[in-house]
This record gives structure tokens, sequence and C-alpha cells, in this order.
């Protein structure tokens, strides 16, 4: 490899650490506090174990619109269509979860995010079509054309696997294909267990990826007050 070469990697290798860093910053705080016995009585036996292994998801989940509706732990963590389930004290429950679980009450919602860039087009743009489906790339051509039957971009070889996911990954894996069909994770901006609207539509909720020199939209929006 010639010096010229190893010099870029390292210089881009750097700006991606300090963008990963950067993401942090930016990251809206999340208060950690112990979950209320009533509603740890209420929701039964899931948060009374994870309510001492885990209180600050228990109470995220207690403050949630989820929560006030009365939908329960296993409402979104059984196992979805084409998910494999898990044995966990008791109940089959899917460990990880997708788009596929969040679409089965929000199926509209999924299909609006399926036409979005943030959706097929966000991973395809780093990693290129290797990963998808048949299935998984017509969806996103439909929509898109061009922009998920594409190879991977070139910088994610140069870079290599750990800086690729500690940099591009991090944001990119918004419109990551799922081994049980679907594309993406609503996660990454409504959170896991608050699953809020209010969070997703936070400037600073954006601004964990929407940052740095390749896209500078949270400087230009601060910069703009």
């Amino acid at each position: 490899m010639s010096f010229r070469a190893v010099f870029i990697a390292v210089v881009l290798g750097t700006a991606l650490l300090i963008a990963a860093f950067m993401v942090h910053r930016y990251r809206p705080r999340v208060v950690i506090e112990q979950p209320s016995a009533a509603f740890v009585r209420a929701s039964g036996k899931c948060a009374e174990c994870h309510a001492n292994l885990e209180a600050s998801i228990v109470h995220e989940y207690e403050l949630s619109v989820h929560a006030r509706k009365g939908i329960n732990c296993l409402d979104c963590h059984h196992p979805a269509a084409n998910q494999q389930g898990q044995e966990h004290h008791g109940f089959t429950i899917a460990a990880h979860l997708t788009a596929g679980n969040c679409r089965s009450c929000h199926e509209p919602i999924y299909q609006q995010y399926l036409r979005s860039r943030h959706a097929a087009a966000a991973w395809a743009g780093v990693y290129g079509s290797g990963d998808f489906t048949p299935e998984q790339i017509a969806i996103g051509e439909t929509y898109h054309p061009g922009s998920c039957r594409r190879p991977a971009n070139p910088l994610t070889s140069l870079e290599g696997g750990p800086l690729s996911q500690g940099g591009c990954a991090r944001c990119h894996s918004i419109g990551r294909p799922n081994n049980d069909g679907t594309i993406g994770t609503c996660t990454a901006c409504h959170t896991r267990h608050t699953a809020s609207v209010e969070v997703a539509r936070l400037p600073s909720t954006c601004g964990q990826c929407h940052m740095g020199a390749d896209h500078a939209q949270m400087e230009i929006y601060n910069e703009s007050k």
C-alpha cells in the first residue's frame, strides 16, 4: 500500500473517530430514575426483574405513551413474522427488535418510512446492495431508483470494519436490512423504551447524525439561531 493511501486512511479514520465523539455532544439527555413501585407491581413479571437489573429502561417505559395506553412488554417483544424467538424466563421473546415489531401496530408509518432516504438508501449508500434480499432491493428502488442497486462505497473497504462500524454504521444502520425481511430500525430516532414522537422531532436527535464536515445540517441550524 502506498504512503498516500495509508495517509488518506489515517486522516479519514481520525475524522470518523472525531465525528463519533461529537455524536454524544448532541445526544438528548436521558435522566435515569427508579420506576415507581406501583408501576412495577402493575406491569408484572418483566418489570419486577428489570427494575433491579436495568431500572432506567423500566422508568423510560413508565413515562412512555405505550405505558399510558396499557401496551405491555410482550406486545412489542413478542416475535413478529419471520423472527426467531428465544426463551427468556418462561417467555418466548424477540430480544432484538426491528421495524417488523413496530409495524405490527404502525403499518402506515412503516410504509411512510420505506419511502424515505432513511430506509434502504441509507444503508446502501455505505455498504451497497450486498446485504439486501432481492425483495428489499425492489422496495428501495421503487421509491429511489439507483439508490440501492449499487456497489459499496469504496471508502468502506479502505477504512476497514472497525472504523466503518464505529463511524458510518452508527448512523447509516437506520436503514439496515433485517433478517425478518423488513428494513430499518425505528429506535434510531424514536429511542427504545420511551418510543417518543417528541424526541424524534428534536433538532438534537437529528443532530446525532446530521452533523460534521460532510453533512453539517446541525451546525447550520445552530448558526441560524
